[in-house]
C-alpha cells in the first residue's frame, strides 16, 4: 500500500504489532478482551536511529527519514513547540547526548493536532539514600497530598485549595461562555457548534496546562522532602478504581502525578511502589487496631482503642498518655496532639508490607475486604535505565 515507506519503519509498525499480541495473547484467547485491529491513521514507529533533534536559533527541530531511498527527498524537518522550561532542558540533554533516545512516534489527536512522542532513558545516578526509609503519600481532598515517613514524625502536605480555585473558575467560565453561545457576534455563529464552542477548547487547554505545571511542581516537591529524609522508597497509593471513591482525585489526574513522581524520583534511584490503599485510612498507625468509627470527620482521626489522634505527648521520653499535665513516666510537660487522618493515613502508607498487615489484621478480626477488580499485570519494570516520554508539539 506504500511502496515509499523506508524498512525501518515497516520493521517498527510489525515489531509492534508483534509485541501487542504477546502482551495481550492469554487475554485474547480467554475471550477476555477482543482481536487488536489495525488501521490507517495509527502513531508512525521511527527507529532511533532515523531522526535527531537539532536546535538552531533557539528553535528545536526534527529531522527524520520518512521515505525510502528511491523516493526524493528521504528527509524532513519539523519545528517542535518548546514552551517550557523543563521541555526545552529534555530536548538539550537529548542532543548532547546526556538523555539516549528511544523509538519515536508521530501521531495526531482528535484535534489536528501533530505530536512527536520521544521515549528517553537516562542511568541512573547514585545518591545518599537508604532503602530502609520509607515515605508514604497520601492523596486527599483538603490536602492535594500528605506524606510521612518511617521512623520518623516528620510530616509535610500540599493544600488542594489552588486545584480547587482554578478549577471553580475554569467551570464557571465555561458555563458562561456556553450561555454567551446562543447570542454571540459574526465572528462565532454561522460554523455551527464547534464554532460557537472554540473558546471552551481553549479553556480545556488552558486547564490541562494548569494541571500539567501543578503536577510538575508537586512531583518535584514530593521527591525533594524524599531525598532530604534519605528515602530510597516512595509509597503510594494504587489508585485504580478510584473512581468510585474520590471525585476530586479522579478530576484531577492522580495518575498524571504518580507518573511525575515516579519519573523523578528514578532520576535519583529512589523507588516508587504502589500498594493497596485499602484500610489505610481506618488503620491506626499507632497501635494497629482497625475500626470504621476511628475516622470520625474527614480530618481526624481518633483510635475507639488506643486513643492515638487525642493524646498528650511527652517529647522528652516520647511516653503518650490520655492525662494532662505532666508526663507519669519522666514528670516533663506533655503537649496535646489532635492528629490529621491524612497524617494517620500516610504514615499507615510508609509502613513496610502494609497491604500484608493489613490483611493478616482483618483476617484475625474477621472483617471481609472490599472485592476489587483484578490488577493488570503486564506492567514493565526497569532495573539500569528510567523511563520517559516527551510530547512534543509540531508546528
Amino acid at each position: 500500500m506504500y511502496p515509499d515507506i523506508p524498512g525501518h519503519i515497516l520493521n517498527a509498525i510489525e515489531t509492534s504489532t508483534k509485541k501487542k499480541w504477546s502482551q495481550h495473547a492469554k487475554d485474547i484467547l480467554n475471550s477476555r478482551i477482543s482481536l487488536p485491529t489495525f488501521k490507517q491513521g495509527l502513531p508512525v514507529h521511527l527507529h532511533n536511529k532515523s531522526y535527531k533533534v537539532q536546535n538552531t536559533d533557539a528553535t528545536y527541530i526534527i529531522d527524520a527519514q520518512l521515505r525510502s531511498q528511491n523516493h526524493k527527498p528521504t528527509r524532513y524537518q519539523f519545528i517542535i513547540a518548546a514552551n517550557d522550561k523543563s521541555t526545552k532542558t529534555i530536548l538539550d540533554r537529548i542532543i548532547s547526548g546526556e538523555y539516549k533516545q528511544g523509538e519515536a512516534q508521530i501521531t495526531i489527536d482528535r484535534k489536528g493536532k501533530w505530536y512527536f512522542i520521544i521515549p528517553y532513558s537516562f542511568e541512573v545516578g547514585y545518591y545518599d539514600i537508604e532503602k530502609t526509609n520509607i515515605m508514604g503519600v497520601d492523596l486527599g481532598i483538603t490536602k492535594a497530598a500528605y506524606w510521612a515517613f518511617s521512623g520518623s514524625h516528620k510530616r509535610g502536605w500540599i493544600v488542594g485549595s489552588e486545584i480547587e480555585e482554578f478549577r471553580r473558575r475554569v467551570r464557571k467560565r465555561r458555563i458562561d461562555i456556553q450561555n454567551q453561545g446562543k447570542y454571540c457576534g459574526n465572528g462565532r455563529s454561522g460554523h455551527g457548534t464547534s464554532r460557537r464552542l472554540l473558546p471552551v477548547d481553549v479553556l480545556s487547554e488552558k486547564e490541562a496546562n494548569f494541571r500539567d505545571t501543578c503536577n510538575q511542581r508537586y512531583a518535584r516537591h514530593i521527591v525533594d522532602e524524599a531525598l532530604q529524609m534519605k528515602c530510597g522508597i516512595i509509597q503510594m497509593e494504587d489508585l485504580t478504581d478510584i473512581s468510585n471513591l474520590s471525585k476530586f482525585l479522579k478530576n484531577w489526574s492522580y495518575y498524571d502525578l504518580q507518573t511525575k513522581v515516579t519519573n523523578k524520583a528514578a532520576e535519583y534511584g529512589i523507588e516508587v511502589r504502589k500498594i493497596d490503599p485499602q484500610y489505610t485510612s481506618q488503620r491506626c498507625s499507632d497501635c494497629g487496631h482497625i475500626d470504621k468509627a476511628s475516622r470520625s470527620g474527614q480530618a481526624t482521626f481518633v483510635c475507639t482503642n488506643c486513643g492515638y489522634g487525642n493524646l498528650h505527648h511527652c517529647f522528652s521520653c516520647s511516653a503518650k498518655q490520655k492525662e494532662a499535665g505532666v508526663c507519669l513516666k519522666c514528670g516533663e510537660p506533655t503537649k496535646h496532639l489532635i492528629i490529621n487522618a491524612d497524617y494517620n493515613a500516610a504514615r499507615n502508607i510508609a509502613t513496610e508490607g502494609i497491604a500484608e498487615i493489613i490483611v493478616s489484621t482483618i483476617k484475625d478480626v474477621g472483617i471481609q475486604p472490599v472485592s476489587k477488580k483484578p490488577a493488570n499485570r503486564n506492567r514493565k519494570k526497569t532495573k539500569r535505565f528510567a523511563q520517559n516520554k516527551l510530547f512534543g508539539l509540531l508546528v
